[in-house]
């Protein structure tokens, strides 16, 4: 056998955290060579099964098969060290994957590995992965990355807790589970539709005996009607509805408009520890919508803390225009990492209209209570845009807004921004959102 001809199977793999089942009877099998993504809305068990796959956690029921059992596996979580001064998260992600992918692993199991990669950094990973000898599993929710480097998609279903697989990228996977979809409604249509017709026949034949109709003929009797119409229901294939999935529903309503000038930077110059941005000049107007690009520590984070005030200039000026209310949803969501309940950081509303915001981001009463610090990254970033709608901001600044969200939230965030009449100065590696979103204006770096 060769060294790269191994596979990692999981078999009948149950996992729960406390009374919250999170995988239920789950059977994965990565072969020699495999490109998988695995996908599904936050929450559903991704990370789970990763880690169960590279042996950090035992399941509950089933097991994890390696062959040969020396299989090398590796291993990249979704929470990185994080950035440090003058070193980007973007940075820190890259020099994560490249010792993953320097260590010749066997399999590798890359959760969400393209958050904060700038698209040379992408580029890099997609090529790297093409060009890797064994297998890997992936979880991404970008949508251009998956098109570019999967065969076949594994969806774990919230619901079920069990998995579906299609054949091909991210766009063959939504193309086909539309279709997986619209069969399935069309069934449950046609038996609910069936069983309606017979059950009013059966009506009808009842109230007909009733009445004393057909007194030439041999009368049935109530039992015999339902007998004959009980088994005409009972052949009628039993179809379940189609399982509705909680969808995020985001209204980004601007506040006040403001003055025709949002921010203006003039001359200035940024300083963080030994790195130096500047001298430069940035107008931003009342509704423009600006994509700041470039590489990974070319200072777009370091902009944007320049733009809102945060960083003091060590040269130049900065003039903030009337009217304005930034809102803002920084790169490391640091506002939701303390030790304060999500109910704290909402101490600005009242406690029933926090509450009430919150479950409409699919945060509810047993979340509202937990330090901010526990949540996951995807609940940390859906509180941060339940902020941002609370607020009624007519300025919003977003750095890396889709990292940890699902695809179906980041297509609802899609569909937010292209209704807000607002001002929105954006940072983001997405390229399909960055596409959806359609600068009026980019500043590169």
């Amino acid at each position: 056998m060769s060294r790269l001809a191994g596979s990692l199977v999981a078999a009948g793999v149950t996992k729960s955290y406390g009374a919250e089942v999170v995988l239920a009877d789950v059977d994965l099998v990565v072969p020699p060579r495999a490109r998988i993504g695995l996908v599904g809305p936050n929450g559903a068990g991704k990370s789970t099964l990763l880690r169960l796959l590279a042996g950090l956690e035992e399941p509950d029921a089933g097991r994890i098969r390696r062959t040969p059992p020396s299989l090398a596996v590796g291993y990249l979580a979704q929470e990185r060290n994080g950035a440090g001064a003058a070193r980007s998260g973007g940075q820190e992600t890259r020099d994560a994957l490249a010792k993953v992918l320097r260590d010749s692993y066997e399999v590798l199991l890359l959760d969400e590995p393209t958050n904060d990669l700038d698209f040379v950094g992408l580029a890099w990973l997609e090529r790297s992965l093409a060009s890797h000898p064994g297998s890997f599993v992936v979880v991404s929710h970008d949508r251009a990355f998956l098109d570019g480097t999967v065969t076949r998609i594994v969806e774990l279903d919230e619901w079920t807790r069990g998995t579906t697989e299609y054949t091909g990228g991210w766009s063959d996977f939504e193309a086909e589970r539309e279709r997986r979809r619209d069969r399935h409604y069309r069934r449950w249509e046609s038996s609910v539709a069936e069983r309606r017709r017979i059950e009013e026949q059966q009506r009808r034949m009842a109230d007909w005996e009733r009445r004393g109709y057909g007194q030439g003929r041999k009368k049935k009797k109530s039992k015999d009607v339902k007998r004959t119409y009980g088994a005409k229901l009972a052949r009628v294939e039993t179809v379940e509805k189609p399982y509705e999935p909680w969808e995020l529903q985001l209204s980004l309503a601007s506040a006040a408009r403001s003055g025709e000038t949002v921010v203006r930077l003039e001359d200035a110059v940024v300083e963080r520890g030994s790195f130096r941005l500047g001298p430069l000049d940035v107008a931003v107007g009342w509704g423009d919508r600006v994509a700041i690009a470039g590489a990974n520590g070319s200072g777009k984070t370091t902009l944007l803390d320049a733009l809102l005030g945060r960083l003091p200039l060590a040269a130049g000026s900065r003039w903030l225009g009337p009217g304005v209310v930034l809102g803002e949803l920084e790169q490391d969501r640091a506002a939701l990492t303390g030790p304060q309940t999500l109910l704290e950081v909402f101490r600005d509303f009242e406690a029933g209209t926090a509450r009430t915001l919150l479950a409409k981001f699919g945060l509810g009463a047993d979340d509202v209570l937990r330090p901010a610090a526990s949540l996951s990254p995807g609940e940390r970033t859906r509180a941060g845009l339940a902020l941002l709608t609370a607020r009624g901001v007519n300025c919003l600044v977003l750095d890396e807004p889709t990292n940890h969200l699902d695809v179906e939230a980041i297509e609802e965030l899609e569909r937010a921004l292209a209704a807000y009449d607002g001002t929105v100065i954006l940072v983001t590696h997405d390229r399909r959102f960055l596409e959806a979103f359609a600068p009026g204006r980019t500043i590169e770096l």
